[in-house]
């Protein structure tokens, strides 16, 4: 993966942050350290306000439209939607939401979606965020903001590690990387194990 940002975007260093930053589970907490990383670009290294910033955009573009798509799958209001899709999708958030009382004030709301954005984990950015702020039933904008604020944070706490261990930046992306493997293949297993064990039961 490395030698396809390099191969294809080697003279836009800025571009290629972006776009990682774009990816689901990589998103912000792998784009900065990729982008400070003198192993991977050279003298092309971002600065750590670009890469900062960079990286903030790129993981924050795709929020509307994480929420917005999450609201049309929640109302129903598409006829490409199938019933199975919005089941597990609401399966699959609802140990989060439950943490979120229904009657909790919409300040609330927002700042636990804040707060569950800026811990720089997988699964905790800004598509696992938005699904769950539309999930609470918060306007767009609201969304949004609690959205921008949580990722900033994230962001700014790698972005911390990486000036820090600013010698390791490289061993940084690379660990980022291992845990997001570990973390999908951990997932994929018990995928499996779960299907395994509905058909032994069937």
């Amino acid at each position: 993966m490395v030698n396809f940002f390099v191969d294809n975007f080697g003279n836009s260093v800025v571009l290629a942050v972006l776009i990682m930053a774009m990816i689901p589970t990589l998103e912000s907490k792998v784009a900065i350290p990729f982008g400070l990383s003198v192993a991977i670009w050279g003298e092309q290294v971002l600065s750590p306000l670009a890469a900062f910033c960079v990286a903030l955009l790129g993981s924050l573009l795709p929020a509307i439209l994480v929420v917005w798509l999450t609201k049309l799958i929640k109302n129903k209001t598409s006829g490409f939607v199938h019933e199975k899709i919005w089941t597990r999708l609401e399966g699959k958030f609802r140990p989060r939401m439950e943490k979120v009382d229904a009657k909790q004030s919409t300040f609330k709301k927002c700042a636990w979606v804040a707060f569950f954005v800026a811990v720089p984990l997988p699964l905790t950015g800004v598509y696992s965020g938005g699904v769950i702020a539309a999930l609470l039933g918060l306007k767009t904008w609201q969304a949004f903001v609690s959205l921008a604020i949580g990722d900033a944070i994230s962001c700014a706490i790698v972005l911390v590690l990486c000036l820090l261990f600013a010698n390791s930046t490289f061993y940084i992306f690379i660990v980022a990387l291992a845990m997001i493997a570990i973390w999908l293949l951990g997932c994929a297993i018990v995928s499996l194990f779960k299907r395994f064990r509905r058909k032994k039961n069937s």
